[in-house]
């Protein structure tokens, strides 16, 4: 291919993308001109009012690092709930799969949370002594 032939087909390519975008930029606001159009012919009463805390953008909640001991199985345990996740195509970290269960636990009632907890293996708090 030529320089030449080669540049006006990049050319083209470019002309075409560009008319797509802006193809797409206009109907997603003929879409919401629509949508306000119809938010405006509806009666005074049934219209929400703005309010000044909807413009202002949600605080996040402070977060909190921690370590903690896991026996093994239940490590591996989080890894096969990642996988399973995964076939799923969600992508879960070890942290989020720790707070869903958590979320889990908070469901239960009494009586099955207390069942869940007395049911864990036990596990030695701490760090290991290292060797002096």
């Amino acid at each position: 291919m030529t320089k030449k032939s080669m540049k006006s087909a990049l050319t083209s390519s470019l002309k075409a993308e560009d008319e797509a975008v802006r193809n797409r930029f206009q109907q997603a606001e003929s879409l919401l001109e629509e949508k306000t159009q119809h938010a405006s012919s509806q009666p005074k009463s049934l219209q929400q009012p703005l309010r000044e805390d909807a413009l202002q953008p949600e605080k996040k909640a402070k977060v909190i690092r921690d370590s903690f001991t896991l026996p093994s199985g239940d490590y591996e345990l989080i890894a096969t709930i990642r996988q399973r996740c995964l076939k799923s195509a969600v992508n879960a970290t070890k942290s989020e799969v720790i707070r869903a269960g958590l979320h889990i636990l908070q469901s239960l009632s009494d009586e099955d949370l207390i069942r869940a907890i007395e049911s864990l293996e036990k596990v030695k708090t701490g760090r290991p002594a290292g060797n002096i």
